[in-house]
């Protein structure tokens, strides 16, 4: 089936913050692209002033979107018939509301409510993708080749041979006691592990198989980091614990072996007294400790501190996945009030109130991190986990190795903390970014019918004693019905709910969970029945036309094996949408905190964290996509997709790259007793991320050398694609629609010409700040060395004029920023 139902929408609307445009809506393979003639009056829908806005956004960058349906519109009662004029109306009461993972909110409404429909059904059908081989990245060919191989910029072996590592005991070098082992190398040992391992150096590869299997997904303690002193910091996952309290011996050999790397003798000294004062070596739980004996009942825990010996364990307390989850999710909803509605409230004043908690979890990472780092550089060794080692665990130890280590604030030494804390050790980018997309997230609701068109007189006199038609219920397909309709008040009693609420039990507490869970999806299911009959006698039968986007609709099977019988709907849960959580974004989160309390001490600026953010989930590079090594090396990502850093560091000269940041003391960096700390007192909301300047936008500009024909060639090329499998051997219209979208770019189009020559993808399409003159850059830059405490060079993503003294100065508050 052809999943593009609607390859192009005229006279569509946007709606983005406070404008309105009207204009072409484009839906290709991998992009929706909306190309706008006019800015509108919201209220009127009367023309303002031209526009040549154009927005181009990749599916996997929308988070969610709800199709919002006008309201019930039956045949009067006197038999009249509704005027265009009015049917216009109503139509344009309906909505497709799109959440994006960047927080861009943009509203799409359209007169004809069918072509709605279509354009919607198309889009949660591309956005939601079977497999990894569909995404944008797999398809993406830059305009022209590249100097710089982003793929080779990191090698496990090359990185810790310049930390030390394999030297031999002969040696006299910090990393003698250490070693590289091929133990993984066909990932028999652990399957989201990479297929070298720095371990200690008198440690067997059999020791280290019975080791794994002590630890969770068979995530074994392994070198992470190896500072000047001598002293390591490793990770690992939980050990498996249990309740009968289970015990390696091979996994207490191991720690002990770390610790003893630091010897003289490469050997750990025996014991005296076992005072406290021996136990200056840390074995750091990221998690609550409510939750890390919880874990017990499952197998797991946390270690018996009476077998590892010369070590003392800290629980940090940060929040699991689920935690994070919520909180991104009220703040967004605080964001996403200033694009939706005129509120009299400031951003700020929203977001404390929306209670979302999201610094209060950036300042537990960030206290973990200086405990961390303090203890290193006092010479300690510290083993890292969490649950599984490969979400909190990363963020502290590449947050940690980004204080102690200076070569990983330059901009190379960056890309390779993030190839090897993040993508080699199996940080799961597409469960967590949920790049697949998810159909659960794709709502389909009712519009009030308090806003149905204006009623003639008579039709009003005679509904004046009957009853107004009652609402539709909404369809969520989420799952997330509300409690106050009558289908749940019907599935849950209020005593039982009441009982469930009040209990203080941890049975009582999960037992609360569950039933209202159960409680969500029967009433999803009833609601979703019940519109399907009500579209009986309504003349936009939606269901009868779109089954597929029915709340728990199941598509029927092929294989007559598993064919089910059944209404076609399901009460299970998406896995993969339980799984998602913005762990990534909050690690660019705390480098930007990094960032503003040390601007002097980083070579890359601002911008550059925000590119990186917004191609965590434009799916564009192979980087960011993937769970672990060995899925990337199953669909040879290195052969097929590009990386990220060959556009990050396509410049030969990285002075001249708009990621440069004009107040990196370079001479002050390489000296690797420069160890950093981070201030969990000085922390301050991202107002850059949170306010969407997006790159995808085109803003409103003059003379445009891309004719309107050659446009409208190259999005026929892009229709022409289509999504099943089967079209994807079309390389020369991948490649036509590919150099077109490289060359859409937020400035003004009159650079299009000059950029022809340079290779410009997606990743680009920012605003850049005016040059300022050298002299005023010079006494900026002299004023901030000479105060020792200098402000942060503050580069806004923003149209407006922007003061840039003031940027320079680290003026990165909302005010900047939000209108």
């Amino acid at each position: 089936m052809d999943l593009i139902q609607l390859p192009r929408v005229e006279r569509m609307r946007l709606r983005r913050g406070g404008d309105e445009y009207i204009g072409t809506l484009h839906l290709t393979t991998h992009h929706l692209i909306f190309s706008a003639t006019a800015q509108i009056d919201s209220t009127g829908g009367e023309t303002i002033a031209s526009s040549d806005l154009e927005l181009w956004l990749g599916y996997p960058l929308i988070h969610s979107a709800e199709l919002q349906r006008p309201p019930k519109l039956g045949s009067r009662r006197d038999g009249s018939v509704y005027e265009r004029s009015e049917l216009t109306a109503w139509a344009l009461q309906g909505a497709i509301r799109i959440r994006c993972h960047h927080f861009l909110f943009v509203t799409l409404r359209c007169a004809d409510v069918r072509k709605l429909y279509d354009a919607f059904s198309t889009i949660k059908q591309l956005a939601c993708v079977a497999s990894l081989e569909k995404l944008y990245a797999f398809d993406y060919r830059p305009q022209s080749a590249n100097s710089s191989n982003g793929w080779g910029i990191y090698s496990a072996r090359e990185e810790f041979e310049r930390m030390g590592v394999g030297a031999g005991a002969d040696s006299e070098g910090i990393g003698r006691f250490w070693r590289l082992s091929a133990a993984n190398d066909r990932f028999q040992l652990c399957a989201t592990y990479p297929d070298e391992l720095a371990v200690p150096l008198r440690i067997s590869d059999t020791t280290l198989t019975y080791a794994a299997r002590y630890r969770s997904k068979g995530r074994l303690p392994v070198l992470s980091y190896l500072h000047g002193n001598g002293a390591s910091m490793t990770r690992s996952s939980q050990p498996m614990v249990g309740l009968k309290q289970a015990r390696s011996v091979q996994d207490e050999k191991l720690v002990e072996a770390v610790i003893a790397s630091a010897e003289p003798q490469g050997v750990t000294p025996r014991l005296g007294s076992g005072s406290s004062s021996e136990r200056s070596n840390i074995i750091i739980d990221a998690r609550p400790t409510t939750n890390a004996v919880v874990n017990r009942a499952v197998g797991a825990g946390s270690e018996n501190m009476d077998h590892y010996k010369r070590c003392r364990k800290v629980y940090l307390g940060i929040d699991n996945i689920h935690v994070m989850r919520d909180a991104l999710n009220k703040l967004t909803d605080a964001v996403a009030a200033e694009s939706t509605c005129a509120a009299d409230r400031g951003v700020v004043a929203r977001i404390q109130s929306s209670r979302s908690n999201w610094l209060r979890h950036i300042e537990n990472i960030m206290v973990g991190v200086r405990t961390i780092v303090q203890a290193i550089d006092a010479s300690q060794h510290v083993l890292v986990h969490c649950s599984d080692g490969w979400d909190r665990t990363a963020q502290l130890t590449s947050l940690a190795q980004l204080c102690l280590d200076p070569y990983y604030r330059t901009a190379r030494g960056f890309a390779v903390l993030v190839e090897k804390e993040w993508v080699s050790f199996g940080h799961q980018f597409t469960l967590r970014c949920g790049h697949l997309g998810h159909p659960d997230r794709f709502k389909v609701t009712r519009a009030s019918s308090a806003q149905r068109p204006a009623k003639t007189g008579a039709e009003s006199e005679s509904d004046t004693e009957s009853d107004e038609t009652p609402e539709e219920p909404v369809a969520d397909v989420s799952g997330s019905g509300s409690s106050s309709s009558p289908a749940n008040a019907a599935a849950a009693p209020v005593d039982t709910y009441e009982f469930l609420q009040s209990s203080t039990s941890m049975f009582g507490r999960f037992a609360s969970r569950a039933f209202k869970g159960v409680q969500s999806r029967i009433s999803s299911a009833i609601q979703a029945a019940s519109d399907n009959l009500d579209d009986i006698d309504d003349p936009d039968p939606f269901y009868t036309g779109y089954p597929h986007l029915q709340p728990n609709y199941v598509p029927p099977a092929s294989d007559a094996a598993h064919h089910r019988a059944s209404s076609g709907f399901r009460l299970g849960r998406s896995k993969h949408d339980h799984e998602t959580s913005p762990v990534f974004q909050q690690f660019l989160d705390c480098v930007f905190q990094l960032w503003v309390q040390h601007p002097t001490m980083f070579e890359f600026n601002e911008r550059f964290l925000l590119d990186l953010f917004y191609h965590l989930h434009s799916a564009q590079f192979g980087t960011f996509i993937g769970n672990n090594t060995h899925e990337r090396q199953k669909l040879k990502f290195k052969e097929r997709t590009q990386s990220v850093w060959s556009w990050m560091f396509r410049h030969e000269c990285w002075e001249d790259s708009e990621y440069a940041n004009p107040l990196y003391m370079a001479d002050g960096a390489v000296d690797y007793t420069k160890v950093i700390a981070p201030d969990p007192a000085f922390l301050q909301y991202w107002s850059a991320m949170f306010s969407c300047h997006d790159p995808a936008f085109k803003r409103d500009a003059g003379d445009n050398d891309d004719s309107d024909d050659e446009k409208d060639e190259d999005i026929e090329a892009a229709t022409a694609l289509k999504a099943d499998s089967d079209d994807h051997d079309d390389e020369s219209g991948v490649s036509s629609i590919n150099d077109r979208m490289t060359l859409s770019r937020i400035s003004e189009p009159r650079v299009a010409s000059a950029l022809e020559e340079e290779e410009q993808p997606l990743s680009q399409l920012q605003p850049k700040l005016e040059p300022q003159p050298e002299s005023q850059q010079e006494s900026i830059i002299s004023e901030l060395k000479s105060e020792h405490t200098p402000k942060p060079p503050a580069l806004p993503h923003t149209n407006k004029s922007v003061d840039v003294t003031r940027a320079l100065a680290g003026s990165s508050s909302f005010e900047n920023v939000w209108v």
